[in-house]
């Protein structure tokens, strides 16, 4: 019995290793069978137990326990498997075929597979699989199998696969499941590491690069649209093909989940359909639906992710691929989503509507959206958006747009993002061509009441503006236009504002009146520790404004703040430069900030960065522009802002980097305080105490600029060009003090501009 078995394998492209053979009365019982596969040497299988029995209505064979087993790539198990099955006998007989009939049933098996033996990236596992196979009909389950490749995982919980054969072939009569569970990890979001400053329009290395990639990308996205479309048809098809007539597909508890870094979002449980339609088929997914009928109440509805997509080349079957969201207002508990996902909180009373619908192209090289959406009651913790928790943010969207699959175009027909009273509605387009990006479009903030758009803002974004009361309207519009090719000569950013915000009411321990004595407030040390110091007038650290070497003004107005005395607060021209620098770099490399802006930083805000804390800096930099003079601003600043590792205030700092007072500073002592303002902690002296060349030179650079908007007279310019600046000498000499700003009412020149931009060492 042992040989016929193994010359039954034999004819079937198979050897086998039998440990025990019994006869019994209607058969044979083997035990402990190993099996391995002509051509395929990285799949084995074992059986445990295999009887064989035969009878009037044909074979019975029936298999207990065992494992299939198979390492290597997915590709080449694959190959292994068609290289066998090609080597098959023609004419097999099969349980549809032979007379007497016959059946197969398979329980208790384990299937195994991994790309490689150590640290799989790749693998599948499933146990409890039981098949039952007889009259054409074939059933296969699993208690639990899953599936992992790469970024993407797939769990499948009492699963069942019911196949029909007919005409030669099996099709799907049933697919199920009690739960199907989805996982995809997605990718980290790469940060370009800071790059050194450029200088003279030199390409750097990394600008380089970033060009290549993007004529790259454009020449591999040609094809990418295409190439989506033409996946998504040869499944869609293959799915039609191995659906019987009348297949049911309908699979509940469905769940999936997003992951990124320690960031989660779930979804489900939900239903899962498949079906044709109109000659396409459709997959629907319901997330929440079985949540809504069990609450049964009218307050939600359920949120439908709907995928059509075509099955013939037939003209009169729509060929574009077409994926529709739509539904709510829903809960996103109800949806499945977890408190804590994605930074979520509150998600009990957090509800969601779409209309929704994206469209890929006939020739699969455009992707459409037209729609609108809801979020309301959206609670949230973000550092990017606030420091504390923000919560009660309802946002509304619509758009129409569409763009090339290959990033070459993209074009906003209307858009429009509505938070509260504030809405931003925006048109435009963009066009790339090789490493050239182009964008023409225009914006607009309608007016709308100061109060009302602050009023808009939750609690968590507001932070420390909470008891600020506004008066008066906002609103503006604008155009945006430009060529990274020739920014110089394409750039242009204008726009039109209406402005009479003002503040009404502040609260007293925001109030600009505290700072017109001592007061107390929290600095930086230098490990990042906060540490509580005293300023103000009257305190022993404190300089008044007519007891500060007026070159320090100048020197500030030279490095930092161009306008100040023009401005109220807020540098248009300033804000449109660092625009165009920061495009022509493609990474931020220039700001905008003013001295007011910085101020009210210092005051009233901490070092982090979010979109709350830049709303808060704004409008702490309108109340403190409408309530002080630009004297009093100044004399404020130079005394709260950090000029080195705890050396805090003007007085502090003429102390301690040259040993002289803040009235005794020289024209060349007060630009090097002033130039090391954006980073303080770095310092420019050579060890004989000397500033070093190359920082020296960046001081006379800004000596001359100073001159030419007439902040300095000839002679002073010509003292603090020959003037050497040493760490710990006093001042050579007291300047006569000249009124504030006098001068600065001219606009700089272009050349002065340029100027602006120029890099320090």
């Amino acid at each position: 019995m042992r040989h016929r078995a193994e010359q039954a394998a034999e004819a079937y492209g198979a050897s086998l290793a039998i440990e025990q053979v019994r006869p019994t009365w209607s058969g044979v019982s083997l035990k402990g069978v190993d099996v391995r596969l002509r051509g395929a040497p990285s799949i084995s299988i074992r059986l445990e137990e295999v009887d064989v029995a035969l009878g009037f209505s044909g074979r019975r064979v029936a298999m207990r326990g065992g494992t299939v087993s198979a390492v290597g790539p997915r590709e080449a198990v694959l190959h292994e498997l068609e290289t066998w099955r090609a080597g098959q006998p023609a004419g097999r007989p099969s349980t549809a075929s032979t007379g007497g009939g016959g059946s197969t049933e398979l329980e208790g098996l384990r299937l195994v597979w991994s790309d490689r033996a150590d640290a799989p990236s790749e693998r599948l596992s499933a146990d409890g699989v039981r098949l039952a196979r007889a009259e054409g009909r074939t059933a296969i389950s699993a208690r639990e199998a899953m599936l992992s490749l790469g970024r993407a995982a797939l769990s499948v919980r009492e699963g069942r696969l019911v196949l029909v054969r007919e005409q030669a072939r099996y099709q799907v009569s049933e697919l199920s499941a009690a739960a199907i569970d989805a996982e995809v990890a997605l990718p980290e979001v790469e940060r370009e590491a800071p790059a050194a400053p450029e200088r003279g329009g030199i390409t750097q290395p990394a600008q380089v690069q970033r060009a290549a990639q993007n004529v790259a990308g454009q020449e591999g996205g040609q094809n990418r649209g295409a190439a989506i479309r033409d996946a998504l048809l040869r499944t869609a098809r293959a799915i039609d093909l191995a659906l019987g007539e009348g297949a049911k597909v309908d699979v509940a508890g469905v769940t999936a989940r997003l992951k990124r870094d320690a960031d989660m979002l779930n979804l489900g449980p939900g239903s899962l359909a498949v079906r044709r339609e109109s000659g396409s088929l459709v997959v629907e997914l319901s997330p929440g639906e079985a949540a809504i009928g069990a609450v049964g109440t009218d307050a939600q509805q359920a949120l439908t992710f709907r995928l059509r997509v075509p099955l013939s080349d037939a003209k009169e079957i729509p060929q574009e691929i077409v994926a529709d969201v739509q539904g709510g207002p829903i809960w996103l508990s109800t949806l499945g989503v977890r408190e804590g996902d994605m930074g979520l909180f509150d998600v009990a009373r957090t509800s969601i509507v779409s209309r929704a619908r994206v469209v890929l192209s006939a020739d699969g090289q455009t992707l459409g959206i037209d729609g609108e959406g809801r979020l309301k009651n959206l609670s949230l913790r973000s550092p990017a958006l606030a420091d504390e928790p923000v919560a009660g943010l309802d946002l509304a969207w619509r758009a129409k747009a569409d763009g090339k699959l290959d990033g070459s175009k993209i074009t906003a027909e209307d858009a429009e993002v509505d938070l509260g009273a504030l809405r931003l509605i925006a048109r435009g387009e963009y066009e790339r061509a090789g490493a050239s990006h182009r964008v023409r479009g225009s914006f607009e903030v309608p007016l709308t009441a100061c109060q009302s758009m602050l009023d808009s803002a939750p609690r968590g974004v507001v932070g420390k503006l909470q008891g600020m009361r506004l008066a008066g309207s906002f609103g503006i519009e604008g155009k945006l236009r430009f060529d990274t090719a020739s920014l110089d000569r394409t750039f242009s950013l204008d726009w039109g504002i209406s402005n009479t915000c003002r503040v009404t009411e502040m609260p007293p321990e925001l109030s600009v009146d505290r700072f017109k004595r001592a007061f107390r407030r929290l600095v930086y040390g230098p490990g990042g520790q906060r540490v509580e110091t005293e300023s103000g007038p009257g305190t022993p650290e404190w300089v008044p404004y007519e007891d500060i070497s007026r070159f320090m003004e100048v020197a500030v107005l030279t490095t930092e703040d161009g306008g100040f005395h023009r401005h109220h607060g807020f540098d248009e021209q300033a804000i449109k430069n660092s625009i165009r620098e920061n495009l022509r770099k493609r990474r931020f490399v220039r700001g905008a900030s003013t001295v007011s802006m910085q101020l009210a930083k210092n005051l009233y805000l901490e070092r982090t960065k979010s979109v709350a804390r830049k709303l808060q800096e704004t409008l702490f930099t309108m109340y403190l522009e409408q309530e002080l003079t630009k004297e009093q601003i100044m004399e404020l600043y130079l005394n709260v802002v950090e000029f080195g590792p705890l050396v805090y205030g003007i007085g502090a700092a003429a102390r301690h980097y040259f040993n002289a007072s803040a009235a005794q500073l020289s024209l060349g002592q007060a630009l090097y305080i002033a130039s090391i303002l954006p980073n303080p902690k770095v310092q420019h002296f050579g060890p004989s105490g000397e500033v070093t060349p190359a920082w020296s030179g960046y001081l006379r650079k800004l000596m001359q600029i100073a001159h030419r908007r007439h902040r300095i007279s000839d002679e002073e310019l010509e003292k603090g060009l020959q003037e050497t600046v040493v760490r710990g000498s006093p001042a050579p000499h007291l300047a006569p003090r000249q009124p504030p700003g006098e001068g600065d009412e001219e606009r700089p020149g272009p050349d002065e501009a340029q100027d602006d931009v120029w890099t320090a060492p």
